[in-house]
């Protein structure tokens, strides 16, 4: 009946997305895993010591930054028209699967692709969408200050050309004052206070192809062989389901498929390999969502939904059984 119930927006489908995040962020507290902070930023990288020293602060901040992306999330997607009815399910799939990834500045570059992403679903049907194209060459350049393996996601804003407005260079120049608009501020900023050189470095190097860096467990394979498998089903049919979608709801899905893309090229220039994929919620709650929301077999999807339940609480409590 879990689905069944957060496929609705009814009072009690948000009381058991709400009781369903609580739960993961008490196991955590409780459990205290293992916790690897990633901040290599140069001037970022002091926060890690500091979320060492407080575990508690550090699972309270995923807690909350995964609730507001979550329903931020949500709440794009049905404003946008990706999904037909209204729904929690998509918010429901996005903590459940964030909830496997440790704090770090993708947490941050995650909250600012949700508004990449809506101020590029924004410029459907637009004639002029150039506020709405410069705000996220914007907001990529500002996410590159932050983690610069996310400077790839540029290539979503100059390909959401294609699919939502018409292909004239007023619309690519654009986004490429919009990027370097925040790149000018931070190099500013960095000759102020003499910090110019070690960034210039430290973006320079990031460019550099990394190896990719998981430490595979027992409960991780578990847990990503689960969540793999449903996205596998679940793009399956997807496809099948792609055509019959309205012409807002196929764009959408068109632009989360580019984005998907962007994700696995920027790969080899992540300095953590399975914190990086924390990119990859957005776009896979929204496909295992759509997956449940039209399955006609209904023993299949609830048991599906409880399985990947119990596999993450696996992921959080394995490391201490």
């Amino acid at each position: 009946m879990l689905i069944k119930t957060l496929k609705t927006n009814k009072p009690f489908a948000f009381i058991v997305f709400f009781v369903s995040a609580l739960l993961l962020y008490i196991i955590d507290l409780i459990v205290t895993p293992p916790l690897y902070i990633s901040f290599e930023h140069p001037i970022f990288s002091s926060w890690a010591q500091f979320f060492v020293s407080y575990p508690w602060l550090s699972y309270t901040a995923v807690f909350v930054i995964g609730l507001l992306l979550a329903m931020g999330w949500n709440n794009l997607l049905t404003d946008r028209g990706v999904f037909k009815n209204v729904t929690i399910l998509p918010a429901y799939i996005f903590v459940i699967l964030s909830s496997g990834f440790n704090l770090s500045s993708l947490w941050i570059c995650s909250f600012i692709m949700l508004f990449v992403l809506n101020k590029l679903m924004s410029t459907y049907q637009h004639q002029k969408p150039f506020a709405h194209l410069y705000d996220s060459g914007f907001l990529i350049g500002l996410s590159f200050l932050i983690y610069p393996p996310s400077l790839v996601f540029f290539l979503v804003v100059l390909f959401s050309n294609a699919i939502y407005t018409a292909l004239e260079w007023r619309n690519f120049v654009i986004p490429i004052l919009g990027l370097f608009t925040p790149l000018l501020f931070g190099a500013t900023l960095g000759y102020f206070f003499d910090k110019l050189e070690l960034l210039f470095n430290f973006y320079l190097s990031s460019f550099d192809f990394q190896n990719f860096s998981i430490e595979w467990t027992t409960e991780l394979i578990t847990w990503v062989s689960l969540v793999g498998l449903l996205f596998l089903l679940s793009f399956k049919e997807m496809l099948l389901w792609l055509s019959m979608k309205n012409l807002r709801s196929r764009k959408s899905f068109y632009l989360l498929f580019v984005y998907s893309w962007c994700v696995f090229l920027s790969l080899f220039m992540a300095p953590n390999t399975f914190n990086h994929l924390l990119f990859l919620v957005l776009p896979l709650s929204v496909i295992i969502a759509n997956y449940f929301m039209f399955l006609q077999k209904k023993w299949w999807y609830e048991g599906a939904i409880i399985v990947l339940i119990l596999c993450t609480i696996y992921l959080h409590i394995a490391p201490h059984i």
